[in-house]
């Protein structure tokens, strides 16, 4: 569901952005058809909005020497949850993605890694907090990234 917030313009401006966070403002005027001051302007407004977050790059990981690709399934013990967020958000393992799902309980974490000693010495880390699965990723099927279209 589109926010009534936006019109097709402001749809425009961030599928472009999703394809390219690079883009200048002048290029992305061109395609959406307004000046590079608008552009500006309704960016400033998605971002106000909470609608646009932030720009980012996706690294591959790989080209930077984290080949060994795991995800983690960490069920946290009781009271072991406040320990287990400092460590994440402090950590000096290459975490792409930390998800807590259900009750919160239950966390998600998707890593890259430079080798298979550094993925089980963070699922050692990790059992300090809970019941700890590796789940190693063996290949990647599908990506939905817009900057594949």
């Amino acid at each position: 569901m589109i926010p009534k917030e936006l019109d097709e313009t402001d749809i425009k401006i961030i599928n472009a952005l999703k394809k390219n966070g690079r883009i200048s403002m002048t290029d992305l005027g061109r395609q959406v058809y307004l000046t590079s001051q608008a552009v500006k302007n309704r960016l400033e407004r998605l971002q106000d909005l909470g609608i646009v977050e932030r720009y980012t790059v996706n690294v591959n990981c790989p080209v930077f020497g984290y080949a060994v690709h795991g995800i983690f399934e960490l069920t946290l013990s009781e009271d072991k949850r406040s320990d287990f967020l400092a460590f994440v958000k402090t950590t000096e393992y290459h975490i792409l993605h930390c998800y807590a799902v259900d009750d919160g309980r239950k966390i998600f974490i998707d890593a890259h890694f430079d080798s298979e000693s550094s993925r089980d010495a963070l699922l050692t880390a990790l059992s300090a907090y809970g019941s700890c699965r590796l789940h190693p990723v063996t290949a990647e099927i599908h990506s939905n990234h817009p900057a594949d279209e």
